[in-house]
């Protein structure tokens, strides 16, 4: 049974709440930047600083061609939404998308101790709010559902999720 896909900035916990509602569901659950991970024997920062962004962008796009039917949840990497075959695909999956959204603030609060995003290495704060900012349309573009995440646990995201999908 195909559920539901998570997309969101870095930081929203797509990761975190799809692992969660994959559970509750007793479904699998799949992380696009895991599989590149699989695939390509490197992170998502490493293909960042080794082959750039235009590189990864293909790859993920790669990626979730191949597993945009995969059955249970689909959790992306923030920035799934960067390239525009992504949003179609995303649309037209016949299965609800979500947009986990929350504020800069309680994002940046959540990100303030992670070393492993390539972006919050190479961009200043300033950088990062444009970037946030400016990925916000695409977002709500994608989505077919959006739950705001500000001052709530993995768990009642999970829980607002299943609710909506009257799991």
């Amino acid at each position: 049974m195909k559920t539901a896909i998570l997309i969101g900035f870095m930081g929203a916990g797509k990761t975190t709440v799809g692992r969660l509602f994959a559970k509750m569901l007793d479904v699998p659950l799949t992380d696009t930047d895991k599989m590149i991970i699989r695939k390509t024997g490197q992170t998502p920062g490493e293909i960042f600083a080794t082959e750039g962004e235009p590189a990864f962008r293909a790859l993920e796009h790669d990626v979730l061609q191949e597993v945009i039917n995969n059955e249970g949840i689909i959790a992306t990497g923030g920035g799934i939404i960067e390239t525009p075959g992504n949003i179609q695909l995303l649309s037209e999956a016949n299965v609800p998308v979500f947009y986990l959204s929350g504020s800069f603030g309680q994002t940046m609060e959540r990100l303030a101790d992670d070393d492993t995003r390539p972006i919050l290495r190479s961009k200043t704060l300033m950088e990062v709010a444009a970037l946030w900012r400016n990925r916000l349309p695409k977002y709500d573009a994608a989505a077919s559902h959006v739950i705001a995440t500000d001052n709530k646990t993995a768990a009642e995201v999970a829980n607002e999720i299943r609710d909506l999908l009257g799991e």
